[in-house]
């Protein structure tokens, strides 16, 4: 790859364009799913390709590109300066060469000699933990394991060049539990950076509580009421929210944010992150998508929202300091302003203390439609399950109602921020507790 990013170099030298810049990635892994013991379905992803912005008179043209031959190279190049010359003029920079303070590896050195044979013996091995750990759970519809590699080149035309390595591996598991004439789902996950961390027993016992749990589970009544998001489900409102920081939305008012810098937009329990320097991050790196060095920054800080996160272009248009975030969803886009590992510092209560603060409590352990809060409103309703709890002991388990209202309110009315920490993807959270917020039931 490596080669084929040095003939592009050679490529674009030899061409009238003031400015350019090229992004490559190559990814390669290996996914498998069990069922009933047996291999379901087997998956080796082979990807590559390259991207190419070229900045001619102050227009910007961008092509990508599968076909890494010096034909397919050329096509991708001229493509590039034909979308320039249909572009309005806009004033466009590149990345200047900068030293990443990263200092630890972003892939696992035993990636290649991990065999097949064991790849598909941990995806058989979750299968049977989840079997054997509960009578009740009577269906296993899938165990999967996964892993990836992805290498990463940068080249642009302020002599700006880096690469680097990631790897990734996860399990999931889906279930069913049985019980009196009542049946629930269940399911977990983890993504991990090195194959020594993958865990199946912590996967399979977290998969089956989530359903034998919620047996015999029904509607509460219509009430307010003191309401935790376990960390799962706190990440997940997390992530919705955080297109509200990213400052293409802020400059389309978009956000749920615009406008708030400097001012408190949570309550002072709550501080987020985005921290691209953390080993167990899957989304760590050295630099963004278009070249700039990453660095931690404060997101909300005691409640107070301190940054966007922004690309070079919004930067410029924001008037705000650059902050590593130009990224790309694939090689087919442009970087945008994006995240890369999304914190919120955890508290001092563990969980179980947690559940002991307010005299009564629902634990909310999923919820549905968390995508559909609006991200400029700020207003939810969505479908919530989980459990209902009296001074630490559960009462109930709960399902088939709903919490509405405005997300200023949720994040202003966080009272305690627990320590139980959990990575959902590139988002660590712990579980949170809400003063109060309305829960519809029956």
């Amino acid at each position: 790859m490596e080669k084929g990013l040095e003939r592009v170099i050679s490529i674009l030298k030899k061409q009238d364009i003031g400015k350019f810049d090229i992004y490559a990635v190559s990814t390669e892994g290996y996914s498998v799913e069990i069922k009933n013991g047996s291999v379901e379905k087997v998956k080796v992803p082979v990807k590559k390709g390259v991207a190419i912005r070229v900045i001619v008179d102050d227009r910007l043209g961008f092509a990508y590109t599968r076909d890494t031959s010096d034909d397919g190279i050329r096509i991708a190049i001229e493509c590039a300066r034909e979308n320039a010359r249909s572009a309005d003029p806009d004033e466009y920079e590149l990345s200047m060469p900068a030293q990443s303070s990263l200092d630890f590896s972003l892939a696992d050195e035993n990636f290649k000699d991990i065999p097949v044979d064991r790849k598909v013996e941990i995806a058989k091995q979750l299968e049977e933990k989840v079997r054997s750990m509960d009578r009740r759970v009577k269906v296993v519809r899938k165990a999967s394991y996964s892993d990836s590699v992805t290498r990463v080149f940068y080249y642009n035309s302020n002599d700006h060049s880096f690469s680097y390595e990631t790897t990734s591996f996860s399990l999931s598991v889906m279930l069913k539990a049985e019980d009196d004439g009542d049946s629930q789902m269940g399911w977990d996950f983890d993504v991990v950076r090195y194959f020594s961390r993958l865990n199946t027993d912590v996967v399979a016992m977290r998969a089956v509580e989530s359903a034998v749990s919620l047996l015999g589970a029904e509607p509460i009544k219509t009430r307010k009421i003191p309401v935790i998001f376990k960390n799962v489900v706190f990440a997940e409102l997390i992530d919705a929210l955080s297109a509200g920081f990213l400052g293409n939305n802020v400059l389309r008012k978009k956000s749920l944010f615009a406008g708030k810098l400097g001012f408190e937009v949570a309550s002072h329990v709550l501080s987020i992150y985005d921290n691209p320097h953390l080993e167990d991050g899957i989304g760590s790196r050295p630099y963004d998508d278009e070249g700039t060095v990453t660095r931690k920054k404060a997101i909300i800080e005691r409640g107070v929202l301190k940054n966007f996160l922004v690309d070079i272009y919004s930067a410029r248009r924001l008037n705000h300091p650059t902050t590593g975030n130009g990224i790309r969803a694939g090689i087919a886009s442009l970087p945008q302003s994006g995240v890369t590992n999304l914190v919120i510092e955890p508290g001092a209560l563990s969980f179980e203390s947690l559940v002991r603060t307010p005299e009564e409590v629902l634990v909310i352990t999923d919820a549905m439609g968390i995508h559909t809060i609006n991200p400029i409103s700020g207003e939810f309703s969505i479908g919530v399950s989980g459990l209902l709890l009296r001074e630490g002991t559960v009462i109930q388990p709960v399902v088939g109602c709903t919490v509405a209202g405005n997300v200023k309110h949720l994040l202003n009315n966080i009272s305690e921020v627990g320590r139980d920490s959990r990575w959902i993807g590139n988002i660590s959270s712990p579980s949170v507790l809400v003063k109060e917020l309305m829960v519809g039931g029956v």
